[in-house]
Formats: structure tokens, C-alpha cells, sequence
């Protein structure tokens, strides 16, 4: 007797960012013989089609979609499988940014806009998230450095924005979900990672304004600086597009400034063990630490680093070592070490912070003396209650 042949379907989806499984994703398959089922991850981010839902010689079309993520698709297939068998497709949901996204290298010539052929290849990913995403929108920025005249370079810069659009017009997209924008001179790049250029290297948080490129080593780092800054951008504007409707003016998001950047004196309270607590700020959000003068080392409570995870301050390509072996199932591995971009107390930034995930540690961070040095010289002052850096 030949046994029934029976296939299954499942697997987890995680934020791209923070490899934590993501809850409440909805996962959608339709196969090829019409029918479509549905299912949404669990806290532990897994789905799951049983044999009922999977049938012999089909071939499936996944999408998956959560609030503020792309989508992603993906295809499983029974067709050609003799034997039962339990299938198995994991995704990584990546959440939608906040911030422009610079599109790999799209070089024109000296005064001109017209897209060549070899930097279509470049626009490739955006037309796959377009694809996949069919309800966002988005702007196109291009960026000129600062040679000629402010006027020229806006001109120039908006018919290369142009360009890019037409193109993305000719593959498909909906004209509707593009806008252009030229912003000629007027945004120098920050560099957003480390990157290395003619040998030189341009380290995160550096604004390549004109005075900056000036005080570079050499022409040739400094035509570098202004090529970096020769880019095109995308930032995603709406994801409630409909198509064929008329859309709302986009609005861009509000930006407030939280830190005092003259402030110098931090004040600080005490908790119930004796310990100072006082306000920093990590990578831009606010958080507090406290001081014990004889801890040795800087520690980072599990909690504060899932909070940070979540919120997008951090991602797994800020620990040392292997990321999956240390994110995963909700949780962070203990002792593992994670390099905070910037850390400020009062006026003082330090970067490159190296800090250990310590499951003990119920504070959100906690130094020692040796930690708060590296912020300058300080004296504690009791009867005011602050921190007094010099």
C-alpha cells in the first residue's frame, strides 16, 4: 500500500534589524490552484499551514506584511515532491526607515543627467521593495557637490532626480508613487557608516560641508569627499498609497532638538541603594545611568538593549561577533558586548563606546570612574547635586 503523501508549511519571521521575532505579521500564501490562506506569527514569531492547506503539485506565492515594515515575498512549491514533506521558509522583515536611503553609486557625466545604461543595474533593490511594497511612496533626491553655482546645481540636480524617476516609470512604477526633487548643494552627506575612500578614511557623524573638505589631506581625498556627496537618495514618503486615488500632500515628519548641547553641570538624584542616577543620551535618546566610583567596567541592563533593539536605536550589526548566535528568541546573550555609536552626559560626546550586556545589572546603565572620565574631568558637587565637568 502506498502511504498519502502529506506537506506542511512554516517558519519564523524576525526584524531584520534586531534579529527578534516579530509577533502579529501576517503571512499570506496562494497557490496556483486558487485557493489562499492565511496566518499570523505567534510572540515567538513562527506561522504555520497544515496539511489541509498545502496541496500536492501547487506552487505558493508568500507575502508577508506588518505594520511599519516592507513587505517581503517568497514561493515554496510541492510540485515534482513524491514524498511528504514539511516545508520550511523563514523571512526577515527590515522596518520602514526613517531616514534617506542612499542608493548605490549612479554617476553622470560632468553637466549631464541622462541615466546610462551600466547604473540601472544600481536601481534594481528599489525596484524590488517597490514591487513589494505596493502602497508606499517616495521621493528621489539628488545631491550635487558644491562647485558651480547654487542656481546650476539645482537645475542639474532636479533633472537627475528626473531621470531617475523616468526610469522606474519605464519598469512599471506607478508615476503616482514618485516624486523628484533636486536639492542641489544644499545637503552635504553625513556619513551615516565608515567608509573608506583613496585610502582616507571618513568616520560616522561627519558632515562633508565645504570647510570640512577643505581641511582634507590632498586633492584627491577631497574630489572623493565631493563625490560622496554627488548621490542620490530615496525616503518613503506615505505607505497607504492606493492606486488610481488621489493623494494627500506628504508631510514630512516634525524634528525636535532634546538636548541642551551648553549644558555642562548634570544634575543627578540618588536611589534607594546610594547609587548616583543621572541623564545621558545614547545615540540621541535619552536614557539614564548610574555611578558607582569602583565598578571597573561599563555595564548595559538586557532590558535597556531590547529597548533599543526595538526602537531602532541599534542594530545587530552593533555587537561583537556573530549576531545570530547573540539576538534571537527575545532576548540578548549575556555578556556579550555592544558598541554604542555615541554616548553624551551634559555637553561631553564620546564615541565608540564599549559597553557588556549584564543580566544582573537592573540599572539601565552603569558605570564606574573610570567610565566617566572618558567624558573630561568632573567633580561631584552634593550640595547642588550635580555633575560639574571642567
Amino acid at each position: 500500500m502506498v502511504p498519502p503523501v502529506y506537506f506542511t508549511l512554516e517558519g519564523i519571521v524576525i526584524d531584520d534589524r534586531s534579529l527578534q521575532p516579530l509577533s502579529g505579521a501576517k503571512v499570506t500564501i496562494t497557490g496556483t490552484n486558487g485557493k489562499a490562506f492565511s496566518d499570523n506569527t505567534d510572540d515567538k514569531g513562527k506561522y504555520s499551514f497544515n496539511k489541509n492547506q498545502i496541496s500536492l503539485q501547487t506552487t505558493y506565492d508568500i507575502l508577508v506584511t506588518k505594520k511599519d515594515y516592507l513587505n517581503e515575498k517568497g514561493r515554496e512549491t510541492t510540485v515534482g515532491l513524491e514524498k511528504s514533506k514539511d516545508l520550511v521558509r523563514d523571512f526577515a522583515l527590515k522596518p520602514i526607515p526613517k531616514k534617506p536611503v542612499v542608493l548605490p553609486d549612479i554617476l553622470y557625466d560632468l553637466a549631464k543627467w541622462d541615466l546610462k545604461p551600466q547604473y540601472q543595474d544600481s536601481l534594481q533593490g528599489l525596484i524590488e521593495t517597490l514591487d513589494a511594497n505596493e502602497t508606499i511612496v517616495i521621493e528621489l533626491a539628488s545631491h550635487t557637490d558644491s562647485r558651480d553655482t547654487e542656481e546650476r546645481n539645482d537645475i542639474l540636480s532636479q533633472k537627475r532626480a528626473q531621470s531617475v524617476v523616468n526610469y522606474l516609470i519605464s519598469r512599471g512604477i506607478d508615476p503616482d508613487r514618485l516624486v523628484a526633487k533636486g536639492y542641489g548643494e544644499r545637503v552635504p552627506r553625513t556619513i551615516a557608516k565608515e567608509m573608506t575612500r583613496e585610502g582616507y578614511t571618513f568616520t560616522p557623524g561627519t558632515v562633508l560641508t565645504d570647510s570640512i573638505i577643505n581641511l582634507l589631506p590632498g586633492t584627491v581625498i577631497k574630489e572623493a569627499a565631493h563625490q560622496l556627496n554627488r548621490r542620490t537618495e530615496f525616503t518613503i514618503l506615505r505607505n497607504d498609497f492606493i492606486p488610481k486615488t488621489t493623494l494627500v500632500k506628504a508631510v514630512q515628519p516634525k524634528i525636535e532638538v532634546v538636548v541642551n548641547p551648553e549644558e555642562n553641570n548634570v544634575p543627578y538624584s540618588m536611589t534607594k541603594e546610594g547609587y548616583l542616577e543621572a541623564t545621558c543620551y545614547v545615540n540621541g535618546i535619552t536614557m539614564t545611568f548610574t555611578y558607582e566610583p569602583k565598578e571597573k567596567e561599563c555595564y548595559i541592563s538586557t532590558s535597556a538593549v531590547m529597548k533599543l533593539l526595538k526602537d531602532g536605536v541599534i542594530g545587530k550589526e552593533d555587537f561583537q561577533g556573530d549576531p545570530s548566535k547573540i539576538l534571537g528568541e527575545g532576548t540578548v546573550a549575556d555578556k556579550s558586548v555592544l558598541n554604542l555609536k555615541e554616548l553624551r552626559i551634559g555637553k561631553n560626546t564620546v564615541r565608540d563606546v564599549k559597553v557588556t550586556v549584564n543580566r544582573k545589572v537592573a540599572a539601565t546603565l552603569f558605570f564606574g570612574e573610570n567610565a566617566l572620565k572618558q567624558f573630561g574631568s568632573y567633580s561631584i558637587d552634593t550640595q547642588e547635586g550635580q555633575i560639574v565637568f571642567e
